[in-house]
């Protein structure tokens, strides 16, 4: 799947069992939320590199900002075990860790008010702030699914829910280049990304607002249960989970070496406007939600290995193509590529870590804890290739996607033919909950598996 994390989910019901469950107006209200999830997390991080660059921020800066939220959000999982024993109630919980989070992307532009040298330190301590409070609500609100969403109306509910999702990241980026090319040509380019963060932290708060609209008595006791197992080390983790764990580790940390300057050297190298960044960004978002179902009919048909250790490959030279040619179409064709292939990958990436891990808990939440810091290394090491050449003249922005092309290739090399033992799984891909979790310049909208597919995969989601 995406670069992002994987959380613990639980799979919709078994096959051949009619679903008539009434559904309640707080599953309605759970599943709409997701338009302004989208919307905040759309507008709040698409654009979080460029005003990083803005505010001034080299090479290394410009890496920490853009990895700090899907790292933060993938930490900050490792602690929700601990609020939820102080906490207890799982809306209580989600509410206050969004409103803290409404609260932190509205904050972002004020960083542009401060002198130098705070204004980038600050826009990484609140990014962290923001989208670590993101993390810690992520079990506590798949508690809260688990309790007012009925079993047999799962797919319904990450139906609509994802639908919405998909509406509110694409408008989000698409309005948020259009507000920074307005208020850009009026000389207010700063002005710009205020506006947008508060949008970002009004959406947010009305999220809240919703989720307190859902009832549900059953859910305040639902605090977690003391996992077992020790995560990925010997020796409660088998072989097939070490190899696929080191190879995403891999992919992951390749991958974020050139990740966070793609929009920025489409601004400061290539001079594109931020209406047209937003398009560009937009394109992979729009053919992986175009062809996700032609990757679930495959990987129902072969299994999640063969498509896993074949988009691991195509994946390989997303950066490279970068390198060919500075024309905005050809840019535009590289980033449909890239949308297709990763669509497949993150598809093929969330089923297996679904198999390898049999949805086990401790081990999810341990590798996400990981990839956390694997985000943040990569970065770092592409922020100091940035520097390193742009210091001698080079474009660093390119020299990090050369860097980034030739690394992705080494896991692949060395690991992506021994990621075996995945076979045909139970359920349907095309029926598989999917979580927006990140905002990504050259995969728009990453993608990982919803919590219901991994906390009991036991339960065998249906076949349409």
């Amino acid at each position: 799947m995406a670069s992002a994390a994987v959380s613990p989910a639980r799979s919709t019901p078994p096959s051949g069992s009619p679903s008539r469950t009434v559904v309640s107006s707080g599953a309605r209200a759970l599943a709409l939320e997701g338009i302004f999830q989208a919307l905040a997390q759309g507008l709040g991080e698409a654009y979080l590199g460029a005003f990083a660059l803005l505010l001034g921020a080299g090479g290394l800066a410009l890496g920490l900002v853009a990895t700090l939220p899907t790292a933060a959000a993938s930490l900050a999982q490792v602690m929700t075990r601990g609020a939820r024993a102080v906490i207890g109630d799982a809306r209580a919980l989600v509410a206050r860790a969004w409103s803290a989070q409404a609260i932190g992307y509205a904050s972002l532009g004020l960083c542009a008010l401060l002198p130098p040298p705070w204004p980038v330190p600050a826009l990484c301590a609140l990014a962290l702030v923001a989208w670590g409070c993101g993390g810690i609500a992520v079990p506590a609100w798949t508690a809260l699914v688990s309790g007012v969403v009925p079993k047999g109306r799962h797919g319904w509910f990450f139906g609509l829910r994802g639908a919405v999702q998909q509406i509110g990241v694409l408008t989000a980026i698409v309005l948020g280049g259009l507000i920074l090319s307005w208020r850009t040509s009026k000389g207010e380019e700063s002005l710009g990304f205020v506006i947008i963060f508060i949008m970002a932290g009004l959406a947010r708060a009305s999220g809240t607002l919703l989720i307190g609209s859902v009832r549900d008595p059953g859910v305040a006791a639902a605090v977690p249960r003391r996992a077992r197992g020790r995560g990925f080390g010997p020796p409660r983790a088998s072989a097939k989970v070490r190899r696929l764990a080191v190879y995403l580790w891999g992919l992951h940390f390749a991958t974020y070496v050139s990740s966070p300057f793609f929009v920025p050297y489409m601004l400061r190298d290539l001079h594109l406007s931020y209406a047209l960044v937003g398009v560009l960004v937009a394109v992979p978002a729009i053919v992986k939600m175009l062809t996700l179902r032609i990757w679930g009919r495959l990987a129902d048909r072969l299994g999640p290995g063969p498509v896993l250790r074949t988009t691991g490959w195509l994946v390989v030279a997303v950066p490279g193509l970068w390198l060919l040619s500075k024309s905005p179409w050809w840019i535009l064709t590289a980033q449909a590529y890239s949308g297709f292939v990763w669509g497949a990958f993150e598809l093929a990436q969330a089923s297996a870590i679904l198999q390898a891990t049999r949805g086990g808990e401790r081990l999810v939440a341990q590798f996400n804890g990981v990839d956390g810091f694997v985000l943040i290394a990569g970065s770092l090491l592409g922020g100091a290739v940035v520097n390193l050449v742009s210091a001698r003249g080079g474009s660093g922005y390119l020299a990090a996607m050369a860097l980034s092309t030739l690394l992705r290739a080494l896991p692949a090399t060395a690991l992506l033919w021994r990621v075996r033992g995945l076979g045909k799984p139970a359920w349907s891909h095309l029926k598989m909950p999917l979580r927006l979790w990140a905002i990504r310049p050259t995969r728009g909208i990453s993608l990982t598996a919803e919590e219901f597919s991994l906390r009991h995969s036991s339960e065998t989601p249906p076949r349409p």
